[in-house]
């Protein structure tokens, strides 16, 4: 029986002879074959190809962003340690200490005895009641940041709490002028009505009749009133126990109960009650107790007194 076989005529171009082939249908089959396989190969290829690009393309992006994140990482850290230091140089100027939780802060120290022959055999077997300190443990940047944000909100509030103590101490001079005096300074002087030995429990400003008069600080005016000695006067209270009064005025602007700023003006100079001219005695009270206002005022000129304090001999009253 004769096999069947296919012919393939071949012509390259018009004028060119033609070229016949005789093949079997089995090799036509098996190349046709191939030609499909090799069109998926190559299709599958360049899709999975396509795909790594894009897998690739995809990493390289990531890996720009994360060493990106990496290098601002680095730089928050080094931000935190530069802010780390900051704290511990406030914290030393207010004097304040730090509560660390690591053993490794405390001192320790002595004499090894390798030779347990010299430990008694009781105490031998004594374990040491400190924790040996353990290795330090890497701390994650959140950790660091929010024990930081918590040390830095425990400094704002010692820091507020300090300003309002320094906002109640009366640090400045009470009147709202610069041609002023000390007529009369705080300790024993003589009288200027009896010409005996007294003691001056205030410091007496001198200034020009109404010569406004402020408050020293932050504080509660508590009392306003008139006295033999000191004429018009008012009291503040700034806390603490510290009192400040404010004496022989010719007017008061507050009223009691009336808080008042530092810088505020309370009142103005006179000449009212037991005095020798316009001037304003400013006495200040700590507990039960008078104070020199001179230790407190911190913006007070160099001034001599125009009258020199009583010399109080050895053995004096």
């Amino acid at each position: 029986m004769k096999r069947k076989r296919i012919t393939i005529m071949w012509m390259p171009s018009v004028s060119s002879k033609s070229r016949t082939f005789s093949l079997p249908p089995v090799l036509l089959y098996v190349f046709v074959g191939l030609l499909l396989i090799s069109w998926i190969l190559l299709g599958t290829g360049g899709f999975f190809g396509n795909r790594l690009y894009r897998d690739y393309m995809q990493l390289r992006d990531e890996n720009s962003y994360l060493l990106e994140k990496e290098r601002e990482l680095n730089a928050l850290r080094e931000t935190m340690e530069r802010i780390q230091k900051d704290e511990n140089t406030i914290r030393n100027f207010l004097g304040l200490d730090k509560n660390e939780g690591e053993s490794s802060g405390l001192g320790q120290g002595g004499e090894p005895s390798p030779d347990l022959s010299t430990i008694s055999p009781i105490d031998a077997m004594v374990t040491s009641s400190t924790v040996f300190p353990a290795k330090p443990r890497k701390v994650s940047i959140l950790a660091r940041a929010e024990r930081l944000e918590s040390d830095l909100q425990e400094l704002v509030e010692i820091m507020r709490g300090q300003r309002q103590s320094w906002d109640s101490t009366p640090s400045i001079i009470p009147v709202e002028v610069n041609d002023y005096w000390f007529s009369s300074g705080f300790g024993w002087r003589r009288s200027p009505f009896t010409g005996l030995k007294e003691f001056h429990n205030g410091l007496d400003i001198s200034s020009r009749k109404g010569t406004p008069i402020v408050a020293p600080a932050d504080g509660k005016v508590v009392k306003k009133g008139y006295d033999k000695y000191l004429g018009k006067y008012l009291k503040i209270d700034h806390g603490k126990k510290i009192i400040t009064t404010f004496g022989h005025l010719s007017a008061c602007n507050v009223s009691p109960g009336q808080k008042v700023k530092r810088g505020d003006v309370i009142a103005l100079m006179g000449n009212s009650g037991l005095s020798t001219g316009h001037h304003l005695h400013y006495m200040v009270k700590v507990g039960d107790r008078c104070v020199n206002p001179l230790h407190y005022i911190l913006n007070a000129r160099a001034n001599r007194l125009l009258v020199r304090p009583l010399r109080i001999e050895v053995g004096g009253q």
